[in-house]
């Protein structure tokens, strides 16, 4: 609903605003220098123009940035918050937990890539051991037995610490003290302690890539940083968002409501945390390159370690496909041409400008280019076929390449 600010509202809001910094931000004197700031501008009659509610939380909220642009910190107009009995009630007990549920407690995808990579994509830290650490363990479970795990937070803005706690507890294989909060309002410091579980042991010692972006932020930052500070996992994205305070909300009056930094984490090993300054990755790729990058790292550091050659094989099957897939290739209709005619019981059609492969007796596949003069089948990685040119340069044979380790050899009949 449209509302206007009076001179007295405007006035209890500022003052109340300033209050509310000096009794809980994090820092002291951070808050007085916020507070001097913008009760001195409200003496000054700098707010005397603005009626509009939601044109003096902005307004509020870039004067306190001026000072230190806290991101967690927030000023915001929003009275069912302010006055939550105003507020339409939940007709189902149920309600309050409807967002964690229809978010699938952050977990939003699982799956296991080529070369037995797991991968977990986490939007928001919201399982913890009172709700969705059954649907966590699931995620953990489907990727138990694979060969790395990445955990994808570019688009993650944060969560429960103790959802930090919980996950970070899958991957350390002894109680660990990962991070601490010091409360300045309480004047107390919390530690976080992780709790391992023994039905999960063989991921205390998984290859561990977290990949991040700009957009990671908060709990997700602290995952990053307590478990890089451990050297228990490699980071491989962007540097991210920088904020490492606990946040609470508190009412304002006038259906204001405030988003107060109250508490800093502060890290065991460092002392410090990645306030404002981010999470640095080890490995530093455009957020979009993360996901290929990781999956490249991987591959390379099995093919170094495995000397069976079946392993080695599938790997490096798995490494071509990977590089080929991440950097599509289109081949123009002359060299198609080329390729299309008779092999044996293999024959190759141009048609609409794409090639088609037909074994004698067997579906037809559309082929895409993985290199200048290898084929792949389009959604099908079981088999990749190499055009081979004679000495005149007149492709005469191809060979076909089987994931199983078969290959054979084709001579051109038409």
């Amino acid at each position: 609903q449209e509302a206007k600010l009076n001179p007295a509202a405007r006035k209890e809001t500022v003052t109340a605003v300033s209050r509310l910094l000096l009794d809980n931000y994090v820092f002291l004197e951070t808050a007085a220098e916020m507070s001097k700031l913008i009760l001195g501008k409200l003496k000054a009659g700098g707010y005397n123009t603005i009626t509009d509610p939601v044109a003096l939380s902005d307004a509020l909220t870039v004067d306190l940035y001026s000072v230190y642009h806290d991101r967690h910190l927030l000023v915001r107009y929003f009275p069912p918050v302010a006055n939550p009995a105003a507020a339409s009630q939940p007709s189902d007990p149920a309600d309050p937990m409807a967002r964690l549920y229809r978010a699938n407690f952050g977990l939003q995808r699982t799956e296991v890539l080529p070369g037995n990579i797991g991968y977990i994509n986490i939007t928001n830290f919201w399982a913890d051991d009172e709700q969705g650490r059954e649907t966590l363990k699931a995620a953990l479970q489907f990727v138990s037995h694979t060969n790395a795990l990445i955990i994808d937070l570019r688009g993650c803005g944060g969560g429960s610490q103790e959802t930090v706690r919980l996950i970070c507890s899958y991957f350390l294989e002894k109680p660990t003290h990962i991070n601490s909060m010091y409360d300045r309002p309480d004047d107390t410091t919390t530690d976080f302690i992780t709790t391992p579980d023994p039905s999960f042991t063989k991921m205390t010692a998984m290859p561990l890539y977290i990949l991040t972006s700009g957009k990671t932020f908060s709990a997700a930052e602290e995952f990053c940083y307590d478990l890089q500070n451990l050297e228990r996992a490699t980071i491989v994205g962007e540097v991210t968002g920088g904020g490492a305070h606990g946040t609470f909300e508190q009412d304002a009056g006038h259906g204001f409501v405030v988003s107060i930094p109250y508490s800093r984490a502060i890290n065991p090993v460092t002392k410090t945390s990645w306030e404002g300054v981010g999470v640095i990755p080890e490995v530093r790729v455009p957020s979009d390159k993360a996901p290929e990058t990781a999956e490249m790292i991987i591959l390379d550091s099995q093919i170094a370690k495995t000397s069976d050659s079946g392993a080695l094989f599938t790997l490096n099957w798995d490494r071509e496909l990977l590089r080929a897939l991440n950097n599509p290739m289109t081949l123009d209709t002359a060299t198609l041409q080329n390729y299309a005619g008779v092999y044996g019981e293999r024959a190759f059609t141009l048609e609409g400008g794409k090639l088609y492969y037909q074994r004698t007796g067997r579906p037809k596949f559309e082929l895409e280019a993985m290199s200048p003069t290898m084929m792949k089948g389009k959604d099908n990685n079981y088999f990749k076929i190499e055009f081979v040119a004679d000495e005149n340069g007149k492709i005469g044979m191809v060979k076909t390449y089987y994931q199983d380790n078969r290959v054979e050899i084709s001579q051109r009949t038409k």
